[in-house]
């Protein structure tokens, strides 16, 4: 039985309903839910879960779908409701079975995103478990916010003053409005973390657990840790694989990503002294890339595209982008190229990436999905005192991502965090991190601060490492933690078979 709710609201129609794209990295601030209960009422009382047949073509044919009502806004369970779908692989060995497992994915789609393309990742843990996926409030929001919500946001540029930042945040501000003004549901005031991690708790009870058993992938891991924050003691066990700090937020997390840079820059070099896929082969690529940081953080470079505009390219963007790319392996000749044609002045690699970042994570849909965790710091001199703060750690990466493109984006979002970084509570038993070479520095960094807990290290360039590794020495130590609490020894190293 679908749970009953007062008010359901209205998806948008199939023209208007411009899915709202959430971003890979997080942005910064909103206000709703500060003060409310730590056990809503609703999510108490949710009723059992109708699972029956997924749809033709959705998934495995022994993957079952059902769906939930959740209240808009958390503070007035009785009032605006939205329907979140979710699907379960059943276990296997339902002799042996432990209850479910949910999966929280990282804001996109929870059926097709995460369980039907990977069922065999949940082999062994389905012995055990029901793995249960479903599409969170910030996925499912395209089915109910106006076009505006949807809109592309303006290009990011490098404010040099405070006169540039502010005409830029107004400019965005304005956009974010608008998606407010128009957003007759109310969904984009509550789109944070905190109204995720409520809507985990009506799941939880709807699937009749006593405690909840979490595998959080990537920025999935910001709910999950909200969850912990808000229901302790509704915490059974959770895998924080490939997941930021949401404890510290973007500057917190600054010297970890960008030993994780240094690292992968050094990969990149490596590779590109030794291959003849590397237009750079027989150059000293980092004199290169210092030349091309200097140049630009000089004299910014104007470039112009049909589609997304215009924008002027500083060290800012260059750092961004170096950030985003090196650590994927596959990027390394496209990088390599675009880096040959900037030293000769052509930067159109650079200014097509920044634009596209920009569209995507400025828009006012992306903005409410992410500026409310609150992981980047608001206002000129936070920027400016930031970005120093990263350029001291790192003079050839520092200040382009979290403390750079992020902050900007979230420029325009003047409300209060709903979901701050603050410390995790005592008392919560202990988790397991993954994490391979780009993440794993951050996401230890937040599995540290929960006592007696452990990552474990992935030896290759790959994110969300249980699903994408294939390895089973990472499942293995996964599967095993949520199975039996069990934990491998500190310092667990995985190399790639």
């Amino acid at each position: 039985m679908t749970i009953r709710t007062k008010r359901p609201v209205s998806p948008a129609s199939a023209r208007s309903a411009n899915r709202v794209k959430t971003v890979p990295v997080a942005l910064s601030a909103l206000t709703g839910l500060l003060g409310l209960p730590a056990l809503p009422a609703a999510a108490q009382a949710a009723p059992a879960l109708a699972w029956r047949a997924c749809p033709s073509g959705q998934g495995p044919a022994e993957m079952e779908c059902a769906a939930i009502e959740v209240p808009v806004d958390w503070s007035a369970p009785g009032k605006a409701t939205i329907t979140l779908d979710l699907a379960r692989l059943p276990a296997t060995e339902p002799s042996l079975r432990l209850g479910s497992v949910l999966v929280v994915p990282d804001g996109g789609p929870g059926i097709q995103g995460v369980l039907s393309p990977a069922p065999e990742s949940f082999t062994t843990l389905r012995r055990r478990f029901d793995v249960v996926g479903y599409n969170p409030r910030t996925s499912a929001a395209g089915r109910y916010l106006p076009p505006s919500c949807g809109v592309p946001g303006l290009p990011l540029n490098d404010p040099r003053d405070r006169a540039a930042y502010e005409a830029q945040a107004a400019g965005l501000e304005r956009l974010v409005e608008r998606c407010r003004q128009d957003d007759t549901t109310g969904l984009a005031d509550h789109l944070d973390s905190d109204s995720v991690a409520r809507d985990m708790e009506a799941i939880r009870t709807a699937l009749g657990q006593d405690r909840l058993t979490m595998l959080a992938f990537s920025y999935g891991g910001v709910p999950a840790a909200a969850y912990a924050r808000l229901y302790p003691g509704h915490v059974r066990a959770v895998v924080f694989d490939s997941t930021p700090d949401p404890t510290v937020g973007w500057r917190g997390m600054e010297r970890a990503q960008l030993r994780a840079t240094e690292a992968a820059f050094k990969r990149f070099t490596t590779w590109c002294a030794g291959d003849d896929a590397c237009a750079l082969r027989g150059r000293n690529v980092r004199t290169l890339w210092r030349a091309l940081v200097k140049s630009t953080g000089r004299r910014p470079v104007t470039y112009a595209s049909a589609r997304l505009g215009e924008i002027r390219l500083t060290d800012v963007h260059l750092k961004a982008l170096a950030r985003v790319v090196l650590p994927v392996p596959e990027k390394a000749p496209e990088f390599a190229d675009a880096l040959l044609k900037a030293s000769k002045g052509d930067f159109a690699w650079f200014g097509e990436q920044v634009l596209g970042i920009s569209a995507s994570w400025s828009s006012p849909g992306a903005a409410a999905t992410r500026c409310p965790d609150g992981l980047v710091g608001l206002g000129y001199e936070a920027l400016v005192s930031d970005r120093r703060y990263s350029e001291r750690i790192s003079r050839d990466f520092g200040g382009g991502v979290g403390t750079g493109l992020e902050a900007l984006a979230c420029s325009g979002w003047r409300h209060r965090p709903v979901n701050p970084p603050r410390p995790l509570p005592a008392g919560l038993p202990p988790v397991l991190g993954l994490g391979g070479d780009r993440d794993f520095p951050v996401t230890d960094l937040l599995v540290s601060r929960i006592p007696r807990s452990v990552t474990v290290r992935y030896d290759g360039p790959v994110h969300v490492v249980y699903l994408r590794a294939k390895d089973p020495c990472v499942t293995g130590y996964a599967d095993r933690y949520l199975t039996e609490l069990t934990l491998p020894r500190a310092g667990t190293l995985c190399p790639p078979r």
